[in-house]
């Protein structure tokens, strides 16, 4: 839905209630953020989440559960409401597939939460000449919706390692401040050395308070669960669902999962040793229909973005890890709000 711009600062409230069939109860979850990021203040670090942690029992299992996403490329939009005469914040992420991600997750309390990167759009930063004017001012509630993000996943989950990859959107923001800002490179607040940079995505997202691992340096940044299966963001998007098979071929002797593309893809291959080894692409958590910048995305002379549908899919992907090299991945996808895994419906409109 889009969001009213306004210059008050803002307070978020979420509650949730799952049914605990092992106790036959209701277990409620809540999650407050106060003092929303100003928008006069686009490089101040996201406010805290107030967390509280849902007190459902974990889940008794024989595998490993991974639960893995990408791509929601987190930014809004300014743009006039020709009816009313005020400004809109139009998001280019998707809050409905960002909401049936949350939900999912809820449900699988995975051992593990996966971000595949390309979190932040960070439209502002780019090097690519803009469409329109729409990404002034944005960076602030686009850093303080990730870091409430991560708190609804950290409060549904709160045993489950979280680890974000590297992603080339993020180097949108250090290859912004080393041309333009080069002294504030590396800079930290004073007295906390074992913090980010000020001006990094971990920091300015403020990850470390939800005890959200960071795995930077892309190109190169990956998180190895395995020595059979590691994630990536990935570096290659090629038409035609093409992109999981040439991921194959660079990763011959393993499972990978990337992100990138935002396209739900898979490809396997067997070894010579008789090993049968996936690749797969991870589709995406943002807009699909036209709001992301894009090469087909355009806006009109009213100054909106122009419907256009992308050869993207939404979704997600769920990985039971049974060891000794068994695995099983699951592309769950999401679509008009809605998805269906392990005999369940979800609604991102309940």
């Amino acid at each position: 839905k889009e969001k009213r711009m306004s210059e008050r600062r803002l307070k978020n409230e979420w509650e949730s209630a799952a049914f605990n069939r092992e106790t036959n109860e209701w277990d409620h979850t809540t999650l407050r953020s106060y003092e929303h990021i100003s928008e006069k203040e686009p490089f101040a670090p996201a406010t805290p989440a107030r967390i509280t942690p849902s007190r459902r029992k974990p889940v008794q299992r024989d595998y490993r559960s991974l639960f893995v996403f990408s791509d929601a490329q987190v930014d809004y939009r300014r743009v006039q409401d020709h009816e009313s005469g005020t400004e809109l914040l139009l998001p280019i992420h998707d809050e409905r597939a960002m909401k049936l991600a949350r939900y999912i997750c809820r449900d699988l309390q995975p051992d593990a939460i996966v971000n595949l990167g390309d979190t932040v759009d960070f439209a502002s930063l780019a090097r690519f000449a803009p469409d329109s004017d729409h990404f002034y001012r944005t960076l602030g509630p686009s850093l303080q919706r990730v870091h409430d993000f991560y708190a609804e996943l950290r409060a549904d989950n709160p045993t489950a390692e979280i680890t974000e990859v590297d992603s080339n959107h993020n180097v949108r923001l250090k290859n912004y401040v080393l041309k333009y800002m080069p002294q504030l490179y590396g800079v930290r607040r004073a007295g906390s050395s074992d913090e980010y940079p000020v001006m990094t995505y971990p920091y300015l997202a403020n990850l470390q308070h939800l005890d959200v691992n960071w795995v930077g340096g892309y190109g190169a940044a990956e998180l190895k669960h395995n020595d059979d299966l590691a994630f990536i963001h990935g570096t290659m998007s090629t038409s035609q669902g093409s992109t999981a098979s040439k991921l194959s071929k660079a990763n011959p002797d393993r499972n990978i999962v990337q992100g990138h593309a935002h396209r739900a893809e898979s490809f396997h291959r067997t070894d010579r040793n008789g090993r049968v080894l996936g690749s797969f692409v991870v589709g995406a958590l943002c807009r699909t229909t036209g709001e992301v910048p894009s090469y087909w995305s355009s806006v009109d002379d009213m100054g909106q973005p122009v419907r256009y549908q992308e050869n993207w899919q939404n979704s997600v992907m769920h990985i039971r890890d049974f060891g000794e090299g068994h695995y099983q991945f699951d592309h769950i996808m999401l679509r008009d709000g809605k998805a269906f895994y392990d005999g369940k419906e979800y609604s991102a409109d309940e």
